[in-house]
């Protein structure tokens, strides 16, 4: 009787471990399936831009979405929604169902200002996405008029040690990349600029043009037309190395000055709850799209440099600069 016992247990033990490894087989098939079935064929994918028609997000997603859609095997659809400091898309993105068929622009580090400064309102934050990837970044440069009295950088940053306060700069927004990258040369360099804030990039660079502000700061390709065409003229790059774009134009270290390299990376990110599987595939054909190379011609015709970042790096990027902006935003929310 214990014999037969001991057969019934082993017998009932077996059993229950090959229904175990049946359920767990069916789990791991279930999971590669969902990622096998994304996205359906026919489906549509919608690509957020934050931003109005036409602007540096919206040039870019509509180069990379084609190749994109050529690779899912479904339609990859650019949506604009502006508003609210691209508050009103990344809120959009971030609240949006979680299934692969909502992504968006999350640029780093301009996505940080809109969600710790808390006057935006923003219903989102870090932990709202999954980064799919990043395809570009972009130099941040300091431009002056074409008749400015200013030659070099040194003449500027001469100019501002020695009237603080007084020489103006524009930024696109309050608390955003341009703000923030502000604060952080005033804080490095031991500058005091007279901060001026427009509502958008063209109204910054317009300043500029007009002479209505002294100099601007932002990315290479927000000012490129007007450096090509001569109405504006590019005293640095805040690099380590020099621009593919104005390789003539001297960097801040070769000036002398010690700071931290300044870059936007075009980032973007689907809702945080997105199975990983889908992030994946997102995530190959964006990388596909990037290392294409029509694509990379078609970024630098609009002078901004293909460089791929994987999910996770994006992620520590993101986790990075979000450690070295917020005391900065934390600073200007203290001086309202």
């Amino acid at each position: 009787m214990k014999k037969l016992t001991a057969l019934t247990t082993t017998a009932l033990t077996a059993s229950v471990a090959l229904a175990l490894t049946a359920c767990g087989g069916q789990a791991n098939s279930s999971t590669s399936s969902k990622a096998a079935e994304f996205p359906k064929a026919g489906s549509t994918i919608e690509w957020i831009v934050p931003s109005a028609a036409g602007a540096g997000n919206d040039i870019l997603a509509r180069i990379v979405a084609p190749v994109m859609q050529e690779d899912l095997g479904a339609n990859v659809k650019v949506v604009n929604k502006e508003g609210g400091s691209q508050v009103v898309g990344l809120n959009y993105v971030a609240n949006a169902k979680a299934d692969g068929l909502t992504f968006g622009n999350t640029n780093i580090p301009s996505i940080l200002g809109r969600y710790l400064d808390p006057s935006k309102k923003a219903a989102f934050d870090r932990s709202s996405f999954t980064p799919v990837g990043a395809f570009a970044t972009n130099s941040v440069v300091i431009g002056v008029n074409k008749d400015s009295k200013y030659k070099s950088i040194k003449e500027l940053f001469d100019a501002v040690k020695a009237e603080p306060g007084k020489i103006t700069v524009g930024t696109d927004s309050r608390a955003g990349d341009d703000h923030i990258n502000l604060r952080l040369l005033e804080n490095q360099l031991g500058l005091d600029f007279n901060i001026v804030h427009y509502n958008s990039g063209a109204d910054k660079v317009a300043a500029i043009v007009s002479g209505e502000t002294d100099f601007a700061l932002g990315g290479v390709s927000s000012f490129f037309g007007q450096y090509k065409s001569g109405d504006i003229k590019l005293l640095t790059v805040i690099e380590d190395n020099p621009s593919p774009f104005a390789p003539e134009v001297p960097t801040m270290k070769s000036a002398g000055y010690d700071v931290e390299p300044m870059a936007s990376n075009f980032a973007l990110s689907v809702p945080s709850k997105t199975p990983k599987e889908v992030v994946a595939r997102l995530e190959a054909a964006l990388k596909k799209a990037t290392e294409t190379p029509a694509v990379q011609e078609k970024l630098k015709d609009a002078a901004t440099a293909p460089a791929w970042k994987s999910s996770s790096d994006v992620a520590k990027l993101w986790e990075e600069r979000e450690k070295t902006i917020k005391p900065v935003i934390d600073e200007l929310l203290q001086q309202k």
